[in-house]
């Protein structure tokens, strides 16, 4: 069997959807019944900062296999593989590379130990939207046909639950904490509206005191286990995802499997991950989300037609299919070695 080892980035309390994501792609891999790869998970001992990427460089070059799938976030950790192994490496978007402004060192920092050092050194490099893939190449010189887009997937807990729409008092989803989530706007764009909001994110004082004034009624949620959340999902009359950035934007996807009315953006990748299957809005206008809401909750016979489009989506995130290309991509870098040796 060929070695195989996914290395996840250190620990976090708030973020881990990648090691998720990637920790139900190596148990696939590693239960495939004809048994292919050696699969093991390396998780690195630092939490990223300057005076430890070294550290974990060094920790990746000690760990290493015949093939290496370096699953995001830490990037810069691929430097540590050698030239002489196959090394995969996962991009889920160019966020650090819209953070900075040219002129501020930290932008050059992401750029050289996130982007381009660790794309000239892979082997093949993954995306999960076409959106990732147009944005890795407008940032680095990487080559197109080094880059694969394969999606995320979503969970096959998250299955069609009985929905009883609450006319009087809608509750509408929202996930997420960081500013491109859009919550401010989206707060404004339901001021005065019969709904209540079901939060699965961390308030900033000044949000707190917006839904304060506004006369939000509101539940707040963390660090819910994958139950929890999809009990969420259950609960909810619609998923409100009004996002101005996203690699993927899983929620979108996770709501349509279990059968709720999406509002999501009306640009990549969030367009293309929706398909037919939500309300597309403009996530810069207030006015825009407003009105999308107020379809949803108002045309009962639009809501049924989200759900049905929903449905039919999701059939293209499997993880069967998205396990299977990632094997396939793997034999495809052993077979081109083998032509070289």
């Amino acid at each position: 069997m060929t070695g195989l080892h996914y290395f996840f980035r250190h620990p976090s309390p708030v973020y881990f959807s990648i090691e998720k994501l990637f920790g139900r792609i190596s148990n696939e891999v590693a239960l495939d019944g004809q048994k292919q790869f050696n699969v093991d998970v390396v998780t690195l001992p630092y939490t990223t900062k300057v005076s430890t990427m070294r550290k974990n460089i060094s920790y990746t070059k000690r760990n290493q296999a015949f093939v290496n799938h370096i699953t995001g976030d830490a990037h810069y950790c691929i430097i540590g593989c050698d030239n002489s192994n196959i090394n995969v490496l996962t991009i889920h978007d160019c966020v650090l590379l819209k953070r900075y402004r040219v002129i501020n060192p930290k932008y050059w920092i992401f750029k050289w130990f996130w982007y381009d050092l660790p794309v000239r050194k892979a082997d093949a490099i993954t995306v999960i939207s076409e959106n990732t893939k147009a944005e890795l190449l407008k940032f680095t010189r990487c080559r197109p046909e080094k880059i694969t887009v394969i999606p995320d997937f979503v969970d096959p807990i998250f299955t069609p639950a009985e929905y009883h729409f609450n006319g009087d008092l809608p509750r509408i989803l929202f996930i997420g904490s960081s500013v491109n989530k859009n919550l401010d706007r989206l707060l404004d764009a339901i001021r005065d509206l019969p709904v209540r909001l079901d939060l699965i994110c961390r308030l900033r004082e000044e949000q707190k005191t917006k839904l304060a004034n506004y006369g939000i009624q509101y539940t707040v949620s963390e660090n819910l286990t994958d139950s929890e959340l999809l009990k969420k999902y259950e609960e909810c009359d619609l998923l409100a995802f009004p996002s101005t950035y996203e690699g993927f934007g899983l929620p979108i996807v996770e709501a349509q499997a279990v059968g709720r009315p999406v509002l999501t953006s009306r640009i990549s990748p969030m367009k293309d991950v929706a398909g037919k299957g939500a309300r597309l809005v403009d996530p810069y206008n207030t006015q825009s989300i407003r009105e999308g809401i107020q379809a949803i909750i108002g045309e009962a016979d639009y809501r049924k037609e989200l759900i049905r489009s929903g449905f039919e989506n999701v059939a293209r995130f499997q993880l069967k299919d998205v396990v299977d290309q990632y094997v396939s991509l793997y034999h495809q870098l052993l077979e081109k070695r083998r032509k070289k040796e």
